[in-house]
């Protein structure tokens, strides 16, 4: 989607400014005189816009129309923001005259225009808009490397953060963007000109979280789309990283449930099951408590993985469950440990050709897997050497 200046052969986009004015005789009053601007994607026009200039530091809107099959998509939102940023830096006031009507008086205060005083004989009413800020370069490059630092966090794609980063700058006219992302850092910089700015994110390794990923992600769209002021941006993007995860109870809940599901998919009987679940339940909720006291990953997996095999094999040793198989419910409960979704999004990355990023998230999902396999190697060889037993 882009907007562009057209100087040449306005005529041709007759019907769709008459949708914005109906008599041809006025619009070709100021056509000529108006700069014009359309805004279209694969040449498919979508909103046309004509402005024209005027004395005393102001500019008027004198045209402004979007395609019935286009409407309700924010495209006019878009036009009128980019209109009040192309003439910030040399005119005072952007200027238009409304008809009386709730709906259309109503988009132009949600954008900022303020009523002056209504015009009687035609049944219209006069508005302006005070154009008395170029957006701040720095502050769009701090959103821009915010909104990755947050995606990266919570485990958002490589890909998808070094697009989200090159939507918000190039939405604020930032024409020159050059992002280095990998799995535990943003390198950008970013600005139009000679003035670029650059910033650095430390983004060390964390649970994902999809919610806040899908937050960002619908931020981005409409603030590509023009829905979004960068105050607003900003704010939303603070409330988003406050977005806590879900209850604890819940995502026990869920360990549990997924880890008997698991276990009646890699074979185990209802029973063994049940047991995977209620033992993947209760280890999921001491790493919860672990990771409240910022233990480190690799205690906190061991000790887990240890944790699960112990009371597979004290399950088993109870008289009426004396039959069921402690591998089937090993396999089971220790499902919510493993790193699926990083293990995916690594080879996800590999396989776009993100190699830096993609080796080393998988190295971490690897080693993950390792620190539950040595705990539970580590049960089930002291069981072995010290108690004698024998398991299946």
């Amino acid at each position: 989607m882009t907007v562009e200046r057209i100087t040449e052969d306005k005529e041709r986009y007759m019907d769709l400014l008459e949708l914005g004015d109906a008599k041809e005789n006025r619009i070709h009053e100021y056509l000529d005189q108006g700069d014009m601007f359309l805004l279209s994607d694969d040449n498919v026009p979508f909103t046309v816009c004509v402005v024209q200039k005027q004395d005393g530091g102001r500019v008027v809107l004198k045209n402004l129309a979007t395609s019935p099959w286009e409407r309700g998509h924010g495209y006019g939102t878009y036009m009128l923001n980019y209109v009040c940023e192309y003439y910030s830096p040399d005119y005072d006031y952007l200027y238009v005259e409304s008809k009386n009507e709730k709906q259309s008086l109503e988009f132009y205060h949600k954008l900022g225009f303020v009523t002056v005083h209504m015009v009687e004989d035609d049944n219209m009413v006069c508005l302006k808009k005070l154009l008395d800020q170029e957006y701040d370069k720095e502050r769009v490059v701090n959103l821009a490397a915010e909104a990755g630092r947050i995606l990266l966090k919570n485990g958002g794609e490589i890909s998808r953060v070094d697009e989200t980063i090159k939507y918000i700058c190039n939405r604020f006219h930032l024409d020159a963007v050059d992002v280095f992302t990998i799995g535990q850092g943003i390198f950008l910089t970013a600005g139009s000109g000679t003035e670029l700015y650059t910033r650095v994110k430390d983004v060390p390794f964390s649970n994902t979280n999809l919610e806040i990923v899908s937050e960002v992600n619908q931020l981005s769209r409409e603030i590509s789309e023009g829905q979004v002021t960068i105050e607003e941006a900003e704010k939303r993007l603070k409330k988003i990283d406050k977005i806590p995860p879900k209850r604890g109870y819940v995502r026990v809940l869920w360990a549990a449930i997924a880890s008997g599901a698991f276990g009646l998919l890699l074979g185990a009987s209802i029973l063994e099951g049940f047991l995977a679940g209620a033992i993947g339940g209760f280890v999921y909720a001491c790493v919860l408590l672990a990771r409240r006291g910022n233990l480190p990953k690799i205690l906190v997996n061991i000790c887990g993985g240890a944790l699960i095999t112990a009371l597979a094999i004290l399950a088993q040793h109870i008289r009426i469950f004396s039959f069921v198989q402690t591998s089937c419910i090993i396999s089971g409960a220790i499902m919510p440990l493993i790193p699926g979704m990083a293990f995916i999004t690594a080879i996800r990355e590999i396989a776009g050709g993100d190699f830096l990023s993609g080796t080393v998230r998988m190295i971490d999902a690897m080693l993950v897997f390792v620190y539950i396999a040595v705990g539970v190697g580590l049960v089930l060889s002291a069981f072995q050497n010290l108690m004698g037993g024998m398991l299946i």
